[in-house]
């Protein structure tokens, strides 16, 4: 179980992916993150959401509206049971796909997000395939849309070298082994 670590549900407590690998964001991460990052408000967008804890901690906190994207049915699933669990059902939209297929339908459907948070597998590296898409795609960016992206030390430079023309890196932040790159979406 994952704890919520503040606004309306704080101490309220989220499902994990039963029977899966998953990494999830340190509680002491997604606080600091949410200190940093007001979204009151703003419309979310979590890739690579596992449980949805981005998603409900952003909700806790007056977002406007969540969209999850999770390639895996068990962490859609698990999505599902917690959104109800919260009550949150028709703030949250869970599309269980694969990012590389997802994120160009919000955008060929007209939708914008002011903040999105992208938690990709350490190891993996998607992290320059990720910002490629999203750069093809920037039509999801809002006009001052905020970009966090959750990496390891060593993914955190790839980060800095393939942000590229769309987005500009303004910080960085080290929760233990947990990178937290901060980009502004550049329109």
């Amino acid at each position: 179980m994952l704890t919520i670590t503040g606004g309306n549900w704080k101490g309220r407590k989220v499902e994990v992916t039963p029977r899966l690998i998953t990494r999830y964001t340190p509680q002491f991460a997604r606080k600091a993150l949410f200190d940093i990052i007001d979204v009151e408000g703003l419309r979310v967008l979590d890739l690579f959401s596992g449980s949805g804890i981005i998603a409900f901690e952003a909700l806790s906190r007056s977002a406007t509206n969540a969209v999850c994207i999770d390639s895996s049915r068990v962490s859609c699933n698990t999505i599902k049971k917690n959104a109800l669990k919260l009550g949150c059902q028709e703030k949250l939209r869970i599309l269980c796909a694969d990012f590389r297929r997802a994120i160009p339908k919000l955008e060929k459907s007209g939708e914008r997000f002011d903040f999105i948070f992208a938690d990709p597998p350490f190891g993996e590296n998607y992290i320059p395939e990720l910002l490629e898409v999203l750069e093809r795609n920037a039509g999801i960016f809002s006009e001052n849309a905020c970009l966090v992206i959750e990496s390891s030390k060593k993914e955190r430079e790839l980060v800095k070298k393939y942000s590229g023309d769309a987005s500009c890196l303004y910080d960085t932040r080290e929760y233990g082994n947990v990178f937290l790159s901060f980009l502004k979406v550049v329109k």
